[in-house]
């Protein structure tokens, strides 16, 4: 009789969310400190705008942790199960402001942070996998929502376009849009109900979305990196359906 495989402690989890929550923090913090020191953090409508999305999702982020993630704490020095469905919320308010470029923004430590997330997404798959009725769909769907985060529009300054001002409102509808999406996708993976994350509504605001913002942006700059990973989740997406499908005929 083979020994049960021992499960990543939820210490080490509560860990690389908290890394995620520090690094990304930190450099959105020093983006604005800097960018503060230069006079530029309202210099245009642009900048203004970003400066307060960022200010408010720092804000939430704060509120939120400080006063509603009481069992987070708790679980970074005891080996108990914190609330991963606040933790969750408390991860998609602050990815808001990772979501806005700023003045000197520094993508590859806002790539560190998200890794970490990733990781710890990881993690808790690997946690819940020996009791989950469905592993495939359960791996499957943590691969699609992986895709799915990287096919967020990040919200960057274009003044060469005729409408820069209409532009940049969508920018910020389908970020917020996509950024609530993936919230809630990661909620359901990390409160166990992550074996079929193929949701319908979350997949049509990011192909139109996503479509959109393409679409009035190609012109000025073509964003190769969200038209891959759109396409690279869309992909997912119906060859999962698909999948999904034959494996439910056959039972």
């Amino acid at each position: 009789m083979t020994a049960p495989k021992s499960k990543p402690p939820h210490t080490i989890l509560s860990w690389f969310f908290l890394l995620y929550y520090v690094i990304l923090c930190a450099e959105r913090v020093q983006s604005l400190v800097r960018a503060a020191a230069a006079k530029q953090l309202f210099m245009d409508t642009f900048e203004g705008a970003a400066s307060v999305v960022v200010l408010l999702s720092l804000l939430s982020f704060g509120i939120m942790l400080a006063c509603f993630n009481r069992s987070f704490w708790k679980s970074l020095t005891k080996n108990t199960a914190p609330d991963y469905a606040v933790m969750s919320l408390t991860a998609g308010v602050v990815l808001v402001s990772g979501m806005v470029h700023t003045e000197y923004t520094v993508p590859g430590i806002q790539f560190a942070s998200y890794g970490m997330l990733i990781v710890a997404m990881i993690l808790r798959a690997v946690q819940l996998a020996p009791d989950c009725k469905n592993r495939f769909g359960m791996w499957y769907s943590l691969g699609y929502l992986t895709a799915f985060s990287m096919a967020i529009p990040v919200v960057y300054k274009h003044y060469t376009l005729s409408s820069p001002a209409l532009f940049h409102c969508v920018e910020y509808l389908v970020m917020l849009a996509l950024v609530i999406s993936f919230t809630v996708m990661l909620r359901r993976l990390m409160t166990g109900r992550g074996d079929n994350l193929l949701l319908w509504l979350p997949f049509a605001i990011m192909a139109i979305g996503d479509a959109v913002v393409l679409w009035m942006g190609w012109t000025a700059e073509v964003n190769v990196f969200v038209l891959i990973f759109a396409a690279l989740s869309a992909a997912l997406f119906f060859i999962g359906k698909i999948i999904f499908a034959l494996r439910a005929n056959r039972k």
